[in-house]
């Protein structure tokens, strides 16, 4: 499916996926969790910026499936509902980062006219962490005044999803302000 002289970096967001899973369930936040992630985003937006489409990006991603050939083995390495489901949304979430911060779009919208229309919030989300990264928040400082204001959530494995989805969308924004300075197009160069 891909273009002739175009590389998608499909293999890089699937197993840039499977590295922070694993790490994130084996050792928690950490160094090799946070690279993981660090490295599905970089895909992710390298993908964006090709312009491949959110649904079409999905659809290589299974179409391009690593199979070995062994049933079982395919069987077991192949993502669960649940792991499709939080791929899924970090790559809408990584997407609604770039959209929402003006860079052009391959596709259709994925942000709606209304946000807040948004059953899910994470337009709203997002938006919210654009505004604070602009306003010169960091991930921890953006933490520390929700907490300060007591915008707390009780329930750990919520406050945990709620943690992962601002580490996403503030590594998106800073990944995409090194790529925009000089220092990025001297390396590129």
């Amino acid at each position: 499916m891909q273009q002739a002289g175009r590389r998608y970096p499909l293999g890089d967001i699937e197993l840039a996926f499977r590295k922070a899973w694993l790490f994130l369930y084996a050792r928690g936040v950490g160094p090799d969790y946070i690279a993981a992630l660090e490295a599905f985003a970089r895909a992710t937006i390298a993908a964006y910026r090709q312009g491949l489409s959110l649904d079409r990006l999905k659809l290589e991603l299974i179409a391009n499936r690593k199979l070995t050939g062994n049933a079982a083995l395919d069987a077991n390495l192949a993502f669960d509902p649940e792991e499709l489901g939080v791929r899924d949304l970090w790559l809408r979430l990584i997407y609604l980062t770039l959209e929402l911060a003006g860079e052009a779009l391959p596709g259709e919208p994925l942000a709606s006219l209304e946000p807040s229309a948004d059953e899910t919030g994470v337009e709203m989300l997002v938006e919210g962490v654009i505004r604070a990264h602009r306003d010169g928040y960091t991930l921890d400082s953006f933490k520390f005044e929700l907490a300060f204001e007591g915008r707390q959530i009780e329930d750990p494995e919520q406050a945990a999803l709620f943690s992962q989805w601002l580490r996403i969308i503030f590594m998106c924004l800073q990944l995409r302000e090194e790529e925009d300075t000089p220092e990025a197009d001297d390396q590129n160069a």
